[in-house]
């Protein structure tokens, strides 16, 4: 099972990478798209603005402001004979043709004589020039600041342009420095990258989820065979103890001695009441693990329940337990059953893992502003703080290495904390190695 989880976690680990790596990729490659095409816009605007100003520049002859958009120009030149009556008196004339110029070829006409009298320009005036450019800008929906100057050669700077000035008698180039382009880069793309950014979390947080989850599956899984290793081996005890009775009293002729039968029999009965009893205990921690416990809450003097269950555990002179009652009012109201089980739970721990089998336990019961407390504390081997955040977890018991000294099916503190959350209360532990531990409940009257 382990190992088809991790084979599993392996495939969707790989899967998972590949998609983060590609939606990086992706991410990366859309930026430098639109950067490269920005970069290409501003371009093309400042070129054209450079010959928009040059045009704006250019005082049109009139004839190409005349609406019959006609040029003339001189086609032949001849020799005049003085004789001919019907010429001029000039030794020369000139016959002058017409033609017709189409509208749509005007643009490149004028563009023309644009640029023959820009070769003249000495300066070029940079507000202007900056007035022009801005409305070129606006014109194609790109709203960045930028700033103009006049230099010779190119010197490379970040997110600047340099474009020539065509036809200058001094070879000048427009330096022009965009300013926060790449803040208008992120603007522009910020709903694709907000989504593929959402994506890649989402990849991430689901990867992560799965897996913290496939891990506690696995240790979950761990944990479940300890609990049947700890179980089969607690049932196999009695098992051969009820085994070894019965067979003394079947093949050692035991049954025709009354004295040595009615002992067998009465270590059988209490064998088998253990056994009951354990299996009933499981079965209502298997059963109450599902659904919620139906709270019977009633008003009771604590001492009528808290000494019974003492006198329960106190068998022999090596178990001590201290009972302290600091109630401002000797009555609460609670559920009998879940402090019996809590109380019984916890002093059961106690007693498994106290030290050199001397039991010293201490339970106080105090008044909250709101509610009661229980505090509950031994001096038993402790637990190392590496461990206390998984005490509560279902089948976790403490490792013990190859020893198993210690009986168990690390269900009775997960049980204890549903039932004090049945109860409406919270429970903390502390604990310290070789000194012991302290549960502290605390429940709200309801």
């Amino acid at each position: 099972m382990n190992k088809k989880f991790r084979s599993v976690f392996l495939i969707a680990s790989i899967t998972a990478v590949c998609i983060l790596v590609f939606q990086m990729y992706w991410i990366f490659n859309s930026y430098k798209t639109a950067e490269k095409n920005l970069k290409n816009n501003i371009e093309n605007i400042l070129n054209k603005g450079i010959e928009t100003y040059q045009f704006s520049q250019l005082d049109l002859a009139p004839v190409l402001r005349n609406d019959d958009l006609t040029v003339y120009y001189a086609t032949k030149k001849r020799y005049v004979n003085p004789k001919d009556k019907s010429k001029e008196n000039s030794p020369y004339y000139a016959e002058m043709n017409s033609i017709k110029i189409p509208e749509e070829q005007l643009p490149a006409i004028t563009a023309m004589l644009s640029k023959l009298k820009a070769s003249v320009l000495k300066t070029i005036n940079l507000n202007d020039l900056n007035s022009v450019i801005k409305e070129e800008f606006l014109r194609n929906n790109i709203n960045l600041d930028f700033s103009l100057s006049l230099v010779h050669d190119e010197v490379p700077l970040r997110d600047t342009f340099y474009i020539p000035v065509h036809l200058s008698k001094k070879n000048m180039l427009v330096r022009a420095q965009i300013k926060n382009m790449n803040m208008y880069l992120l603007k522009q793309n910020v709903v694709p990258l907000l989504v593929s950014m959402v994506l890649i979390l989402l990849s991430a947080g689901s990867l992560y989820f799965m897996a913290i989850t496939i891990k506690r599956q696995l240790k979950l899984d761990e944990l479940k065979n300890d609990f049947i290793n700890n179980m089969t081996h607690e049932l196999r005890t009695p098992i051969s103890i009820l085994k070894s009775s019965n067979e003394a009293l079947l093949s050692f002729n035991g049954i025709n001695d009354p004295e040595k039968a009615i002992r067998y029999l009465k270590i059988n009965d209490d064998i088998l009441n253990k056994l009951d009893h354990n299996v009933d205990r499981i079965l209502d921690i298997v059963q109450y693990n599902d659904r919620k416990l139906s709270v019977n809450l009633v008003k009771i003097n604590p001492d009528d329940v808290i000494v019974p269950i003492i006198n329960r555990f106190v068998i022999n002179e090596n178990i001590r337990i201290e009972y302290i009652n600091q109630l401002r009012a000797n009555e609460i109201y609670t559920d009998v059953f879940i402090i019996d089980t809590i109380l019984s739970n916890l002093f059961d721990n106690s007693i498994k893992y106290a030290v050199d089998q001397k039991v010293n336990i201490l339970l106080k019961i105090s008044s909250l502003e709101n509610g009661f407390q229980l505090y509950v504390q031994d001096n038993g081997k402790g637990i190392d703080p590496l461990y206390l955040p998984y005490i509560f977890d279902k089948f976790f018991r403490v490792p013990e290495g190859n020893i198993h000294d210690v009986k168990g099916y690390g269900l009775g503190l997960n049980y204890v904390k549903k039932l004090v959350k049945d109860l409406s209360g919270n429970i903390a532990v502390k604990s310290e190695l070789a000194v012991g531990t302290i549960f502290t409940i605390k429940f709200k009257n309801s």
